[in-house]
């Protein structure tokens, strides 16, 4: 009898204890949608049923909530704020940027050092830290060097088109366009970050470009493993997930620790992130300092600026080239573009000129509002001594307590047709000169804003336009008869990958 009191009482407890998490925000009188419990509002996310995009678009568009500024949801048991009004959404990445500067986020810093040690993933004051020293990598003086290094690469993209052309028998080939503007980003990077050769346009299968595609292969484990870094970090210690397989940790840190012993031997020097590294390596620490610049935290920095450099630059160029296919009339004015600019430069593009480029940065600039690569921005609240609690008056009577998780359905709010009318079209022009006082700069985030956006957002630009021109100047993109005239997002994948990729005949013209 004591034992079924016992076994009756714990699942009173337990029973209370789900309601209260499942009532919390009717209780706060937030406007919210119901969860299951448990697994909340991402169930269909972990269970492949839905993207992550999806997910957000479900959210995002619920029938009781769409027109909401702050819904209440629920990160599996944890109730979690999801923010959709633009001017909020300011306030809370730039404004107030000291109580959200950490990312929900978050890897186990015993079982992955890689993971939880990088930019990405670092939380503050680490982070500060760590930005303030990556940022040099950057200058413009710096960009204009790696301009040089991706245009050596674009060279062999351009003899690996001309190999598969004449290797096809005709003036044609089908690609998986992903894959292919992956094998250029990554020798990209390889270059550029390591002043290392990857080869991945002449060998698929080299070191680069096999650990790269490791990362991003959505299997489902790999697929349960992202989930859980961004939705459930709760349980990434106790599974042992980690950011990077034991082969491709393995693989970054021998390649790293090889290079930067290399240049240490011949004090050379190239202005790239090794150069970088080896200075915060051999760097004074005082007892102020949070961070040892040594070991694995460097090679965490070098790992992901590896991944986040081929991924995010490979997907848009392919979705933008998808788009370039399904509107053929697009696709011939950006070639013009492209050609009418080689003439007036004798065939020179330059760091200077390719600015000049205006309809190509439309045309990334509207793929990255249709493809952001997260469909979402993640960070947690985190008090200050002003600020105990976060009040999110006016639109909401309710005080965020420490912690608390917020969302930012990017994807969602950039397919909004009241910011975008006709939002699943691709339009370029709406990123016109002219057109520029009828965007709302508050909803377009696809490298992030605030002191919190993507570090390498001009780096990314740049080769992915030098990509896209190397393409084009001189080939079209087609539909096969199997590519989908509509855009499939895979549901294994948390960030934005085309469902069985982007399958493109290359014209030769």
């Amino acid at each position: 009898m004591f034992v079924l009191l016992l076994i009756l009482g714990f699942l009173t407890f337990v029973a209370f204890r789900i309601n209260r998490v499942r009532n919390y925000w009717n209780s706060q009188g937030i406007p919210n949608i119901p969860s299951i419990p448990f697994v909340g509002n991402f169930w269909e996310t972990f269970a492949f049923r839905k993207s992550g995009a999806e997910q957000f678009e479900d959210l995002y568009y619920d029938e009781k909530t769409k027109s909401e500024p702050v819904v209440g949801i629920h990160c599996f048991q944890k109730p979690s704020l999801m923010v959709k009004d633009p001017e909020l959404i300011k306030r809370v990445l730039i404004k107030d940027f000291s109580n959200f500067s950490d990312r929900h986020v978050s890897s186990d810093p015993h079982s992955d050092a890689l993971g939880s040690n990088n930019l990405f993933m670092m939380r503050n004051p680490e982070w500060k830290e760590m930005r303030a020293k990556l940022s040099p990598v950057f200058t413009s003086g710096k960009m204009r060097h790696f301009f040089n290094l991706m245009m050596d690469v674009a060279a062999d993209l351009e003899k690996c088109l001309a190999r598969q052309t004449i290797q096809s028998g005709t003036n044609s080939f089908t690609t998986e366009m992903k894959e292919f503007c992956a094998l250029f980003t990554t020798d990209v990077i390889a270059s550029c970050a390591y002043g290392v050769e990857a080869h991945s346009l002449v060998d698929p299968n080299s070191d680069f470009r096999r650990n790269g595609r490791k990362v991003f292969d959505f299997n489902f484990r790999r697929s349960i493993e992202l989930n859980s870094f961004f939705l459930l970090p709760e349980i990434v210690s106790l599974f042992k997930f980690k950011l990077f397989s034991k082969d491709t940790s393995d693989f970054l840190r021998s390649t790293i620790q090889h290079v930067m012993l290399e240049r240490e031997k011949t004090r050379t020097t190239r202005n790239d992130l090794i150069d970088v590294l080896i200075a915060l390596k051999n760097s004074k620490r005082d007892k102020e300092d949070r961070i040892l610049f040594q070991g694995d935290v460097l090679v965490a920095q070098a790992g992901v600026f590896f991944t986040a450099g081929f991924e995010t630059s490979s997907a848009t160029m392919s979705f933008a080239l998808y788009e370039l296919a399904k509107q053929p009339q697009l696709q011939k004015r950006l070639q013009q573009e492209i050609r009418q600019h080689a003439e007036k430069h004798d065939g020179k593009l330059t760091y200077d000129n390719i600015n000049e480029l205006e309809y190509l940065t439309m045309v990334i600039q509207e793929t990255l509002r249709m493809y952001p690569p997260l469909p979402f921005l993640d960070r947690i609240f985190t008090p200050t001594p002003d600020k105990s609690t976060y009040s999110m008056a006016p639109y909401a009577n309710y005080s965020m307590p420490p912690g608390m998780p917020i969302f930012i359905p990017i994807y969602s709010i950039q397919r909004d047709p009241k910011f975008y009318p006709d939002p699943n079209t691709f339009n370029p022009d709406r990123f016109a000169p002219e057109n520029k006082d009828n965007l709302n700069q508050s909803t377009y985030f696809a490298f992030g804003i605030g002191p919190h956006d993507c570090i390498g957002k001009r780096f990314g630009l740049m080769q992915a336009k030098i990509g896209l021109i190397s393409i084009l100047k001189r080939y079209t993109v087609e539909f096969t008869p199997d590519t989908p005239k509509t855009m499939k997002l895979e549901k294994k994948a948390l960030i934005l990958q085309a469902k069985g990729g982007i399958h493109l005949t290359v014209k030769c013209e």
